[in-house]
């Protein structure tokens, strides 16, 4: 009986574990992104695109994140790459379909 059990505990402790890092997402946008991007993605400041009507795949807005982009500043010395991915999802939830 234990043998099933540990296995399944460890299945459901890092199946919680990840679940429970996806507002990691939205906090990192919050601190780092918000400010010129509005809360919604929407806002502009400084040139900032509107992240709602952005089409960029998943490995470039990764990149954007990591390297910057014109006045944009890089995040690789201040975020880790699971951090990257995890903000890149969130941004990921700001955009509005197309009509």
């Amino acid at each position: 009986m234990r043998i099933i059990l540990i296995p399944l505990l460890l299945l459901l402790f890092a199946t919680g574990y990840s679940t429970g890092h996806s507002g990691e997402g939205q906090a990192l946008y919050e601190h780092h992104c918000a400010r010129c991007h509005g809360t919604d993605g929407a806002r502009g400041m400084f040139g900032a695109k509107n992240l709602q009507k952005s089409q960029l795949p998943d490995t470039a807005i990764a990149l954007q994140i990591r390297n910057g982009k014109r006045i944009m500043p890089a995040f690789k010395k201040k975020l880790n790459p699971d951090q990257i991915n995890e903000l890149a999802a969130y941004i990921k939830t700001l955009r509005k379909p197309a009509i």
